[in-house]
């Protein structure tokens, strides 16, 4: 079934987001708040952990082993619900790193919480859209789940278009400088 490798590159994208999320977000200032150095430690540990388990969870969806529709349609719900569980960790383990004491640090920890609230909205609408997906005929799964891979795509390709103008030369140099922040950057 093709359908899975359009699968596949979708949620590879989730992945490329958190990076390239990382790497844009800059310089702020703010009077009170976490060191910058704390902050990066917990958002590129959480986003690290999170684009891991996307990895497995793309790899999971493994098209060689899936033999009907049926089990098709179970294995995208299945991603679709643990994406959007993980996620919800994500969005919580950012808004508990509160915002970086840096200029624009409220701006900046709230830009990175909103882009992976719309991550896990995008992908609680993709769990939905899959219990949807008809079993009936290969043809007709394979057509609902391109168009549900297309729409999945359309939705995330926007959400780091908020991140893009976000610089913080203390976060950045902070994020340098921490082993969670390393594996982002490459």
């Amino acid at each position: 079934m093709r359908y899975g490798a359009a699968m596949l590159r979708v949620f590879a994208f989730i992945s490329l987001l958190a990076a390239l999320a990382l790497a844009g977000c800059g310089s702020s200032s703010s009077t009170t708040g976490a060191t910058a150095a704390s902050y990066v430690k917990v958002v590129c540990t959480a986003v690290r952990g999170w684009a891991s388990d996307m990895d497995t969870r793309s790899g999971a969806l493994n098209v060689a082993t899936i033999k009907n529709a049926a089990q098709g349609k179970a294995a995208i719900e299945a991603f679709f619900t643990g994406a959007a569980s993980d996620t919800a960790d994500v969005v919580s383990k950012l808004q508990a790193a509160g915002q970086p004491n840096v200029t624009n640090g409220q701006t900046i920890a709230g830009a990175f919480v909103l882009a992976f609230q719309r991550i896990e909205n995008a992908l609680k609408t993709g769990q939905t859209r899959a219990t949807t997906l008809p079993t009936s005929s290969a043809t007709a799964f394979r057509d609902a789940a391109r168009k549900l891979a297309t729409s999945a795509q359309t939705s995330l390709n926007n959400i780091g278009s908020g991140l893009s103008g976000l610089t913080s030369p203390g976060l950045e140099s902070a994020a340098k400088k921490a082993p969670a922040c390393a594996p982002l950057s490459e």
